[in-house]
């Protein structure tokens, strides 16, 4: 009975990897419930064929896959950059301005909102000392984004093996997700992980070496300091492992009081971060977290959804769950196995940013399923390296499809935005649409207006919609003139023209194709 079952394993992974194949080259629709459940059937399979790991030795052609995955991380995030220098994302504009400004100018919108954390600006400071913003904002997040790579695989090789964090790093390097997330400049985000798995790094060694348990903190700290959404997933896994690790053949108090300790100095070491001008920043964010307990699916966060993601990750899918079946049956709980759990619950319960917390998801599952590709080569080495092969190739092709197809928001109007450094230096400058209002604030060098965004803007959404809808020169008057003077409004291409009826109050300061600078003179 336990062969006809392995030998049914194996066939049906078989054909799970050729339809994967198909899938990738369009050759097959990826919208199908039933490759979804075909995952979970053969990782319930395989942990019922597999039984127990045999241990495997390192070779030198580790070093060369290694290299091949620096390789492929950087090329994959380089292509983009091949036909333009424009950054990707509709967050460059606003990592522009907080790098270049956002400690010394201190705005409100900056300090107290949910939109950058202090240590990324500390970070940041000595930094563009060395590089300009436009570098860091380029090939500067391609390094972070290699260094989240170089993370995962220490952190998959202190709690698995070399096997294992080859293969993790080898995913993360081919991985849609995590090319997207690069794709729309999570720049705190990807640094917030990276902080967040080397502190988990720290946490394995200090079993080890006592000492490290310091640097577990401090880099737990500093997560909670550059991305509080990464903070907020490293917490609930530590505090799920804090309570379950003392847990042998019966409960050690001492172990749980010094996790209780550690994670006390963490939160502690955050809050220093905080205290001052970024202390609202704190309690800003609550009432959103509370709202998304309460009335599930009101804040997705944007990113792509899950039924998108569920998809995306048919390459490696059913390894996860094989890697994740076997940590519960080895009964090898570790902060790991929590992160996998806890942002699973998030994104299929839709809690407060469960889109976001795709990503994080998707960390812990390239980890879980390098460890099944890890086992099935262990046992069936051939077969399990072709597999490995073919998926990689697949996750690999539909990046780099992804990758030549990546283009910035905006291409035409930054020149036109960058004209705008000609103005008064004590302009203000408006943006009416949200499609630029980012970019118009981080490459104008002026005080931006913009909708419901930033320190500057005195109306409400109706004042707003009268302003974008009206005919009535008196009441665009009476809108415009509560902002001082001189005051200049950019109209982008992809945005419609409600000011060009208005002859007497507006002169055409730039025209570049369909983009306009307005002076307002009345």
């Amino acid at each position: 009975m336990k062969q006809t079952i392995q030998n049914s394993f194996y066939q049906l992974l078989t054909i799970y990897t050729i339809l994967v194949l198909l899938i990738s080259l369009n050759l097959f629709w990826k919208y199908s419930l039933q490759m979804s459940i075909f995952a979970i059937i053969v990782a319930i399979l395989g942990i019922s064929t597999i039984t127990k790991e045999k241990p495997s030795k390192p070779k030198k052609i580790h070093i060369w896959l290694f290299i091949l995955a620096i390789i492929t991380t950087i090329a994959l995030r380089v292509i983009p950059y091949l036909k333009n220098q424009i950054p990707l994302g509709y967050d460059a504009g606003i990592y522009k301005y907080a790098i270049e400004s956002g400690l010394s100018n201190a705005d409100k919108w900056i300090v107290t909102q949910v939109t950058m954390e202090p240590f990324f600006l500390y970070l940041m400071e000595p930094l563009k000392l060395f590089f300009s913003s436009q570098t860091l904002l380029t090939y500067g997040f391609i390094a972070f984004c290699l260094i989240l790579g170089l993370a995962i695989y220490l952190t998959t090789k202190e709690y698995f093996n070399k096997t294992t964090a080859i293969i993790a790093f080898l995913i993360y390097s081919v991985s849609i997700i995590q090319f997207l997330t690069f794709n729309y400049m999570y720049y705190r985000n990807v640094i917030g992980l990276t902080l967040a798995l080397f502190s988990i790094y720290f946490l394995k060694k200090s079993e080890n070496n006592p000492k490290l348990i310091y640097l577990f903190i401090l880099l737990g700290a500093l997560t909670g300091a550059t991305h509080r959404p990464t903070f907020y997933i490293f917490g609930l896994s530590y505090l799920a492992y804090a309570l379950t690790s003392p847990y042998k053949d019966k409960y050690n108090f001492n172990i749980l009081k010094k996790n209780i300790i550690n994670g006390i100095l963490i939160l502690v070491i955050t809050s220093l971060f905080y205290l001052g001008r970024f202390k609202e920043a704190i309690f800003s964010i609550l009432p959103s977290v509370f709202q998304g307990f309460i009335q599930t699916g009101q804040s997705p966060g944007t990113f792509i959804n899950f039924l998108t993601y569920q998809y995306s990750t048919l390459a490696y899918l059913p390894f996860a769950l094989l890697g994740l079946f076997t940590l519960i049956k080895n009964k090898k709980l570790n902060i790991l196995f929590f992160w996998t759990i806890i942002t699973a619950i998030i994104v299929y319960f839709q809690f407060f940013f469960y889109n976001r917390f795709i990503i994080h998801l998707d960390i812990a599952l390239i980890i879980l399923a390098a460890y099944g590709f890890s086992i099935i080569i262990k046992h069936k080495k051939k077969l399990g390296i072709i597999i490995l092969i073919l998926m990689l190739f697949s996750a690999a092709f539909v990046t780099f499809n992804e990758a030549t197809h990546t283009y910035p928001e905006i291409k035409e109007e930054l020149q036109t935005i960058e004209y705008l450094n000609n103005t008064e230096e004590n302009a203000y400058v408006m943006a009416t649409s949200s499609i630029y209002s980012l970019w118009v604030l981080g490459y104008s060098n002026r005080k931006t207006i913009a909708p419901g965004l930033f320190d500057y803007n005195q109306h409400n959404e109706a004042q707003w919609n009268t302003f974008w809808t009206t005919t009535n020169i008196n009441e665009i008057k009476t809108f415009l003139d509560v902002y001082e003077k001189p005051l200049y409004i950019f109209i982008g291409q992809k945005q419609k023209d409600n000011l060009a009826q208005f002859n007497t109050c507006f002169e055409i300061y730039k025209k570049d194709l369909n983009n306009k600078i307005y002076k307002y003179t009345c």
